[in-house]
């Protein structure tokens, strides 16, 4: 069976093996571009690299689905400072900013995060709401097939589908405080743009159902802090058991990227209606075990990851984090792909990845 086979077979409930889909992305960008990738992969290209380990590509066949708006209706400019960066978009609604701070190291940037977000006010809103309604979707068959080609046998491809309304105010347009500002002040507005990203929703899926993708990931990004029960209730298990329904008609797949501290959500997981749930992060790095995560999934959703992104760094022990991978496996197998929560490092060790590669060869055997 190969990769892209069993891929698959884990979500249609036949598998009898563990994928092995660790998320090498960031670890390879950094060590290729700082000349620092061991000699054994030097000379191999991205996905030379996850043959070399036996290792599934988790979303680089994420392609197909294009967005645009009319030029006529949104402007986008930016103005480029010494540490900061600013993005001006114009709506018929009105114009927002959001301003970027810069890290620059020997003349590179390094990292760029978000130091003002643009939305503060209703009417600050009212331009998302706008620049939201106006975003349209149309599949590419052909940017589909390439990418899905590029990777082959390695995985089945899953598509990014769009992230919640409520988490994309908090990290994209508000932050967490003014988004709670916000829904107390304002809830009508709020609710509006919320509506909106549901009409949003439908129209990327129409697009989405276009292309012969079998499995769909919602980054939603939802932790304890952006989305607790009452939000989690009201504002994100209706959409997504909506989308779930609507993929489930057409025989697709959907999961979930949960990530940081979710143990006040897990008792809500199976209401979702979603095939799987990506990204939970045990303790110590997250808040939750695997015995309380095994409790909320029971053996009907499909867990990807789980293998805490500490577990690589340097201090902490190889053995320790053989052991606690067995224990992921004996639990939670065959419903697993397993991977890293949710990316190993740019300091991450790979001879633990290897070492990983192992043990899944050793217990059931690694797919082709």
């Amino acid at each position: 069976m190969t990769r892209k086979e069993l891929n698959l077979a884990i979500f249609e409930g036949k598998a009898d093996k563990v994928l092995w889909q660790p998320r090498l992305e960031t670890w390879i960008h950094h060590h290729r571009a700082n000349g620092t990738l061991p000699d054994r992969y030097k000379d191999l290209d991205y996905f030379g690299i996850y043959d070399a380990l036996g290792a599934s590509v988790r979303y680089a066949a994420s392609a197909g689905i294009e967005s645009y708006t009319d030029p006529n209706d949104v402007e986008y400019r930016s103005e480029q400072y010494e540490d900061h960066y600013i993005v001006i978009t114009k709506t018929p609604s009105g114009e927002i900013r959001t301003v970027y701070r810069d890290i620059w190291e020997d003349g590179k940037l390094k990292n760029r995060r978000i130091a003002d977000f643009p939305v503060k006010t209703p009417q600050e809103l009212k331009v998302i709401i706008d620049l939201v309604n106006r975003q349209q979707f149309r599949a590419n068959q052909e940017a589909f097939k390439n990418a899905a080609d590029a990777v082959g046998h390695r995985a089945e491809p899953t598509i990014f589908l769009s992230s919640s309304g409520f988490t994309e105010l908090i990290k994209n347009h508000c932050g967490l405080l003014h988004t709670y500002y916000l829904l107390h002040d304002h809830q009508s507005v709020v609710e509006e743009y919320l509506e909106a990203c549901d009409r949003r929703d439908d129209r990327m899926i129409d697009a989405a159902l276009q292309l012969p993708c079998k499995i769909f990931n919602l980054g939603d990004h939802a932790t304890n802090e952006f989305t607790p029960p009452p939000i989690l209730k009201r504002y994100l298990i209706p959409r997504w058991q909506r989308i779930s329904d609507r993929l489930h008609k057409h025989g697709r797949f959907v999961h979930t990227h949960w990530d940081g501290n979710s143990a006040l959500m897990l008792p809500y997981l199976l209401e979702t209606r979603l095939d799987g749930v990506e990204a939970l992060t045990p303790e110590p790095m997250g808040d939750m075990t695997l015995e309380q995560i095994k409790d909320a999934v029971k053996d009907k959703m499909v867990v990807l990851d789980l293998i805490r992104a500490i577990d690589f760094l340097p201090n902490f022990p190889m053995s320790e984090m053989l052991e606690f991978t067995k224990r992921i496996i004996d639990m939670f197998a065959p419903k697993l792909i397993l991977g890293i929560s949710d990316e190993i490092s740019q300091v991450g060790e790979i001879e633990k990845v290897e070492a990983v590669s192992e043990l899944v060869d050793k217990i059931c055997g690694l797919a082709d």
